[in-house]
């Protein structure tokens, strides 16, 4: 791995918009049923606000982070994924 790309790398998971940007594309590139994310290091608000404007329109639950540690949330379509009470 060259010095450039591993720059690259680094900074795409190591800033807030990179992480942002690198949801958005998976999501837009792969449309998941599911997708479940573990040290997200950022609050369940945050997330929601990410994805407001994605179509389809993905729903999300999570537990925030606690200060830059941690963090869990689980993504889905609700159009292919349904849960019943």
């Amino acid at each position: 791995m060259g010095k450039e790309k591993g720059k690259k790398t680094y900074e795409l998971f190591h800033t807030d918009r990179g992480k942002q940007r690198y949801l958005k594309e998976r999501l837009k590139k792969y449309r998941p049923s599911i997708m479940i994310l573990h040290e997200t290091k950022i609050s369940e608000k945050k997330l929601r606000a990410i994805l407001e404007n994605h179509k389809p329109q993905y729903q999300v639950i999570g537990q925030d982070a606690n200060g830059s540690a941690g963090g869990l949330a689980i993504i889905w379509n609700p159009g292919e994924i349904w849960f019943d009470d």
